[in-house]
């Protein structure tokens, strides 16, 4: 990594904006002998000794001059979240009061924080490990009770506690088979073949529950992809407007009306959700439109589920059999206009009977709560949530847990097809760098610097 533990770093933590505080953050060496010298207090005691974790009234100071009525808080190494000394420095809101106060850190050798940095030293330094790490980045958005519950258990360590109780296993499995390589001759391999098919059976059989159950944990953490998808003018802004309660995109009766994607947040289901609304599909020679169509097919891609919105009051067109043949499949297929229908059924209802369906107008409302229902089954699956139980949240940590069970799996079938210990302790051996990538022991560093680079300033 190109950042250097060695330097103190600062940043402001709270997001840009009027507002009653604002916080400035100090990590690294010199937090204390940076901030001591700004810091006048109202009491006797200064920064450099105040007893850790104890908030202090006082006043910033620029050369005499008072610059803002501040609190200030001292953690000290490794009480802290970064393990290192912390100063924060608890100032008005506001933009000029906050930059000033950053400004005279920064001035007296304190170096501006990169995105993610003071998570990136609580994980070198041990105080996280890279699930609890990618958990701090999930909790500040999350969005939804459900979001927070799964995003806290992970900050907790429950996936940590799984990861490291599954190495646990394969070392003992580990032992068993380097025991069995190095003294041949002391060793019952019989008997020991019997635990080391108990230990891989047991691992293998809990990567697959986790890998099986890792879309799930990964929709509930960072939320449900939907891409709303149709040809021009069934309806696919309305049903936008309509699930977030608001007039959001512009609806017209003139075909092509949506050039672009257009992404909104909402609650649908209890499950936070990014909505894509998308230029409508069809042939189409204008290159401006050419270009959102473009766009409308990648959000196809990406998307968990597509909401492939049909006119229930119209003939297919050619434009609907061609989308019908494209969407991937459990694309749900959403017969838009019911209040202009008169059968309950649209009268092609026959030709999509390999499809998932409901009805509804985005117009009234009717089969709108419906919809959201479906939306939620669709995250959640059939099954109850147990978020008591540790979850894979992302697809680097699924990957992983995948390359790991495979490995494991092969050490099983090399132990019953009687291969020698010497290749049996090479697939436990990538099962075991496998799991450490989940928990970063193993994760190269341009991937760290990677997924550290995605957080925000000041966490």
């Amino acid at each position: 990594m190109k950042w250097r533990n060695e330097d103190t770093i600062a940043a402001v933590a709270t997001p840009p904006g009027v507002g009653g505080v604002a916080i400035v953050r100090v990590s690294g060496p010199r937090a204390v002998a940076l901030t001591d010298p700004l810091f006048h207090p109202t009491g006797q005691t200064g920064l450099a000794r105040a007893p850790s974790h104890r908030l202090l009234h006082g006043w910033v100071v620029d050369a005499g001059r008072r610059l803002d009525e501040v609190l200030a808080v001292v953690m000290r190494a490794p009480r802290s979240y970064t393990r290192e000394d912390v100063v924060e420095l608890h100032c008005h809101g506001g933009h000029a009061a906050v930059r000033a106060v950053l400004d005279l850190v920064l001035a007296g050798g304190g170096r501006m924080a990169a995105p993610g940095e003071f998570t990136w030293r609580a994980f070198m330094n041990g105080r996280l490990d890279l699930t609890q790490a990618e958990a701090v980045a999930d909790l500040v958005v999350s969005g939804t009770p459900t979001a927070l519950a799964v995003n806290a258990a992970q900050l907790g360590g429950r996936l940590q506690q799984e990861i490291g109780a599954l190495k646990e296993q394969l070392l003992r499995g580990a032992a068993l088979v380097a025991a069995a390589i190095d003294f041949p001759e002391e060793q019952d391999w019989t008997e020991h073949q019997g635990e080391l098919a108990r230990l891989l059976d047991q691992t293998a059989g809990r990567l697959e529950e986790l890998v099986g159950g890792a879309d799930q944990g990964r929709i509930l953490a960072e939320g449900l992809r939907v891409a709303i998808l149709g040809r021009p003018n069934v309806g696919k802004s309305s049903l936008l407007n309509a699930l977030l309660g608001e007039d959001r995109a512009i609806v017209t009766d003139v075909p092509g009306t949506t050039r672009d994607t257009l992404e909104e947040l909402a609650r649908v289901g209890g499950v936070m959700t990014r909505l894509i609304d998308t230029a409508g599909i069809r042939a189409s020679q204008d290159l401006v439109e050419q270009m959102g169509i473009a766009r409308a097919r990648r959000a196809m891609a990406s998307a968990d589920l597509v909401l492939l919105v049909l006119d229930g009051s119209a003939p297919l067109e050619p434009d609907d059999r061609e989308l019908l043949a494209q969407v991937p499949p459990g694309t749900l297929l959403v017969v838009n206009k019911q209040d202009r229908m008169t059968d309950e059924d649209p009268p092609w209802a026959g030709e999509v009977e390999g499809f998932s369906r409901l009805g509804l107008s985005a117009k009234t409302g009717q089969g709108l709560e419906g919809l959201r229902q479906a939306v939620h089954q669709r995250a959640v699956g059939n099954k109850p949530l147990a978020l008591e139980h540790p979850m894979l949240t992302n697809l680097r940590q699924k990957q992983a847990a995948r390359d790991a069970w495979q490995a494991v799996d092969g050490a099983r079938q090399g132990l019953a097809e009687g291969r020698p210990g010497e290749l049996l302790a090479v697939d436990l051996d990538r099962a075991l760098a496998a799991l450490g990538a989940v928990t970063g022991d193993t994760t190269p560093e341009d991937l760290l610097e990677e997924i550290f680079s995605r957080f925000c300033i000041g966490k």
